[in-house]
């Protein structure tokens, strides 16, 4: 489901995938009670083509975007209720620490504080920091290490960053 490119980062288009059809469908919800309670409360108050009045185009501007910024809020509540759940961290403590932290900095904690996705040990399968050497389920090895300080090393490097040996 979830593609990676060559510097193994996701792209938005990949990451909008997460977001359930209930968060699509609530979003949606939101935008149009926004825009039906918009037109029933402001606009029969808002006379159009007085002098000193805002030009119809403002109006609708105004309309829409408050709109859209609560429908962006609540795909983004939905994306780190799951995105929280695939990094293994609590999901409903994620999900109400965004909620109720006001002004965005909720989003801005989570992101900076959110795990890194597990990954699987290739002989037992158990699910894994990214950053770990060794499987501690089965004692396998993950990457592989330098021969002079034993710390690991990735694919195709041809010395040890750390000490500089070669690596054959």
């Amino acid at each position: 489901m979830n593609t990676l490119t060559l510097e193994g980062k996701t792209t938005l288009k990949d990451e909008l995938r997460f977001i359930p059809t209930a968060g699509w469908v609530v979003a949606g919800l939101f935008f149009l009670a926004w825009f039906v309670g918009f037109i029933v409360f402001f606009a029969p108050h808002a006379v159009h083509g007085k002098p000193g009045e805002p030009p119809l185009w403002l109006f609708r501007l105004l309309m829409i975007l408050p709109g859209l910024a609560l429908t962006a809020i609540v795909l983004m509540v939905f994306y780190v209720n799951v995105d929280a759940g695939r990094r293994r961290m609590n999901r409903l403590l994620w999900t109400l620490l965004v909620i109720f932290i006001p002004n965005a900095i909720g989003f801005i904690i989570y992101f900076v504080l959110r795990q890194p996705i597990p990954r699987p040990c290739p002989q037992c399968h158990t699910l894994l920091r990214p950053d770990f050497t060794f499987c501690p389920s089965c004692g396998g090895v993950l990457a592989p290490l330098c021969p002079n300080c034993h710390r690991a090393v990735e694919h195709g490097w041809a010395t040890c960053a750390f000490c500089g040996t070669k690596l054959s």
